[in-house]
């Protein structure tokens, strides 16, 4: 009765709130977080790049502004990729957005003084601007856009658009530009970014279409509200300058490594009222801070911490140093190439009707002698050639006219130089004229801009004005038209991996007719041929518990590319069976765990019947590693409030009950998402074990509860090393075979330094059972282990070197 009586009180509540479309929906972290785990090393990288942020900010002001002086300007290239027109934005919306970064970042925005009070000490000029990129990384002109019409409509979040064996573009020198990728994420997925310390080669910030600039500052744009003011890009290039979102993607807890950003329990969406707090003690959330998920409208403000955050990247042997005195941008007071004027006095006779050049073909009315139709851009392809058709219109007489277009092929602002002159008419007519135009091979790709001249009875120059008649001007966007070359294939990654099967998976190359895959065991130095047709490999008769090193090379018609990096992977080991306590929620007639979000797990699995057993479904995690959970609730009508926890078994001894395996708890709330984050701690076994998760009406669970109302469902994580000794004590290659044992098991490293090592062998329940002591190991080291008088069951080995320990599990039948 109780729980009905609540819910009567929360619907009455609820008629104060609207329901909106969309909320903010950034990807950057989930992105983050599945590099590392391909990744593991970005992690430590990342954390070196803290440091250093770290002691920048904890210098002296003077000593930063030393570092760190004056404007920092960003050169800008914007790859456009578009399957609809929709998609291919115009120039001017994307100069919209470039006009918000230096808006937002110089503190130069409109709303700038809505700032509360309590936060306007701390908003701040960031002291860097952004310009459209002028020259390319050969030294050649650009108009800082390149444009790719493709046949595909959503591109997701594994960077695939920066790939050109993905259909995608390969960014410019990430070191000297600020890639911009503007394309269909999907999923409703607004932008991403990448972290400093990542791959250059996947460097940037990533963005839809329909959110990147303002439809503040013109007209026609494809945009969509509540995001339609630019603020995106900021938020993303905030994340590309080494910023967090404002509440540290976790709870009250966590941070965004800022200390003059209040704490904040979660993020805010749409335009919350001010003040607002969500976590009591520490403050009122900073809710118009451009890193948090409200809509456009309603950020406006980087505080002074996150300027030093931002900045501390362009100190000497910063990630982004080199836009220091970079050369790649140009002035952000130049408004850029200008061209000579060009127009026909009158058009009160005759004017430009139609213009046809490859796929542009625009009519129009007259429109004064001259007419700017910039915005509308035709992709020609190098060494292409393209029929035109150009047509006049009259107010009466039909008189003879003179058609000329010409191409700035250089970017230089002029159309003089050789070539530029791509149709000339060749003589007067008064009806529709045709030809071709073709587009040199020696010229360099990107955009730049076309004329169109219409003179009555005589030849123009490109830079006349005349009597009677009409210009144009288009843009045209230079493609390549290079066949495809064969490359060689990148994202290596074996799955379905069981204790004697697995499948060999990479990205596949459009070139390729068929792959060549090697394969062997980690230490043999003989590999084994295999062949595929497809971008994947299934294969059986492995060993259990071994180590597998592989790489893939394509084979096109005319060649075959170099072989991959060697990636690798470990079969699993037989399992000594573990049984875990029961628990289930009895009635899930009101109320079920929905959703469950957990490292590469995403699970939406509705109500069932009050235990879901997902074992099947399993994340990697890395000891010392955090990651966020999301847990999402669903009601069958009425809201209830429903209690959280979750536990995942770190020593793998098949109970919940050890210190530091409740990992997540949050008291009974109404919330329709509920995150945290959760630790891995450094001693958890590595392997795979299992986390429970409990939703639990009105009250928190314990782990092996039968309950009256709510859900409980199981999964799997597989747990993996660190790295800390491979890093910081030399030892690498580590292997344990065979694993499961009988009578023998042999550890092999390699020591690339002549170091001590100590291994110490316990059971289950923490007893030592066996210990060796080895000196002066240097090179490749096999060290047998003998098992045959242990009884069967898991056993933890301790590897220690120079005062760092790392542990593995071992299995005796």
């Amino acid at each position: 009765m109780i729980k009905k009586l609540l819910m009567i009180c929360l619907v009455l509540s609820a008629l104060s709130y609207s329901t909106k479309a969309q909320d903010r929906n950034c990807h950057t972290m989930d992105v983050y977080e599945q590099q590392v785990q391909q990744n593991p090393s970005l992690q430590l990288k990342m954390q070196g790049i803290e440091k250093r942020t770290q002691q920048f900010i904890n210098s002296s002001e003077q000593a930063r502004s030393a570092a760190v002086s004056g404007v920092i300007t960003i050169p800008v290239v914007v790859h456009v990729l578009y399957s609809n027109s929709n998609e291919n934005i115009s120039s001017a919306q994307i100069q919209s957005q470039i006009d918000v970064l230096n808006e937002d970042y110089r503190r130069l925005n409109g709303d700038a003084n809505q700032v509360p009070n309590e936060f306007a000490s701390v908003a701040s000029d960031i002291e860097v601007e952004f310009v459209m990129a002028t020259t390319d990384p050969n030294g050649n002109p650009t108009s800082g856009i390149t444009r790719k019409s493709t046949s595909r409509t959503s591109w997701g979040t594994n960077d695939d658009m920066k790939k050109t064996s993905q259909g995608g573009v390969a960014p410019w020198d990430a070191s000297r530009y600020l890639n911009m990728w503007v394309c269909n994420i999907g999923g409703g997925i607004l932008g991403y970014a990448q972290f400093p310390g990542g791959s250059l080669a996947t460097d940037g910030v990533v963005m839809s279409p329909q959110y990147f600039g303002s439809a503040d500052k013109g007209t026609g744009f494809f945009l969509s509200a509540p995001f339609n003011k630019g603020r995106t890009a900021t938020h993303e290039v905030g994340h590309w300058l080494n910023l967090r979102h404002i509440w540290g993607d976790g709870g009250c807890n966590v941070d965004d490594f800022v200390t003059d950003t209040p704490v904040s329990g979660n993020p805010n969406y749409g335009c919350p009222n001010y003040p607002t707090n969500s976590c009591s003690a520490t403050g009122n959330d900073m809710t118009m801070n451009y890193m948090d998920y409200v809509d456009d409208a309603c950020m406006y403000m980087f505080s002074a911490g996150q300027k030093n955050r931002m900045r501390a990247l362009f100190d000497t042997g910063g990630f982004r140093e080199g836009f220091v005195n970079n050369d790649g941008g140009g002035d952000p007071t130049d408004p850029g190439i200008t061209y000579c004027a060009s127009q026909g006095n009158s058009v009160s006779d005759e004017w430009i009707a139609n213009v046809n050049v490859g796929g542009l073909n625009n009519s129009t009315g007259a429109n004064g002698g001259y007419a700017d139709f910039t915005s509308t851009s035709v992709d020609l392809a190098i060494g292409s050639s393209n029929n035109v058709s150009l047509s006049p219109a009259f107010s009466g007489t039909a008189y003879n006219e003179y058609w000329r277009i010409w191409i700035d092929f250089n970017k230089d602002g002029d159309f003089s130089d050789a070539n530029e002159l791509v149709y000339d008419a060749g003589s007067l007519s008064s009806t529709t004229v045709t030809g071709s135009l073709a587009i040199p091979s020696n010229v360099s790709s990107g955009e730049t801009r076309m004329r169109v001249s219409m003179k009555y009875n005589g030849a123009s120059t490109p830079c006349e004005t005349f009597s009677y008649g009409e210009v144009e001007d288009y843009t045209v966007n230079i493609t390549t038209s290079s066949a495809p070359t064969c490359e060689t294939p990148e994202g290596l990654n074996a799955s379905n991996v069981t204790e004697t099967t697995f499948t060999l998976n990479w990205n596949s190359v459009s070139a390729a007719n068929e792959y060549d895959i090697q394969l062997r065991a980690a230490g043999n130095s003989t590999w084994s041929d295999f062949n595929s047709t497809s971008n994947s490999l299934a294969l059986t008769g492995a060993s259990e518990g071994t180590t597998y090193e592989w790489r893939v090379r394509s084979s096109c018609s005319s060649s075959d590319s170099d072989y991959s990096s060697i990636a690798s992977f470990t079969t699993e080991s037989a399992q000594v069976e573990v049984n875990y306590c029961d628990s289930k929620g009895n009635s899930v007639a009101d109320e079920w765990i929905q959703r469950v979000r957990f490292g590469s797990i995403d699970n939406t699995s509705g109500a069932n019947g009050g235990y879901g057993d997902f074992t099947s479904q399993s994340t990697n995690v890395v000891t010392g590693g955090s990651y966020n959970i999301t847990i999402n609730p669903a009601w069958a009508g009425r809201t209830y409030r429903e209690a959280y926890n979750v536990w995942i078994d770190w020593n793998q001894d098949g109970d919940f009950n050890d210190s530091g395996e409740a990992v997540y708890s949050r008291s009974r709330t109404t919330n329709t998402a509920i995150s945290g984050s959760i630790s891995v701690p450094n001693n958890a076994l590595t392997g795979a074990t299992r986390m429970r998760v409990t939703m639990k009406y009105n009250a928190n669970a314990s782990s092996c509860e039968a309950f009256s109302y709510g859900e409980v469902e199981d999964y799997t994580i597989n747990v993996s090393s660190s790295g800390r000794i491979e890093n910081q004590s030399k030892i690498t290659d580590f292997t344990i075979f065979p694993n499961p044992a009988v009578d023998q098991t042999t550890l092999r490293f390699n020591s690339e330094e002549a170091m001590n090592v100590n291994i110490n062998v316990y059971d289950a329940v923490g007893r030592q059972v066996q210990s060796i002591s080895l000196e002066n190991v240097i090179g490749t080291h096999d060290e047998t282990l003998e098992v045959s008088d242990l009884k069967p069951g898991i056993y933890h080995i301790f590897v220690e070197a120079n005062g760092k320990r790392e542990n593995y599990k071992l299995v005796k039948k």
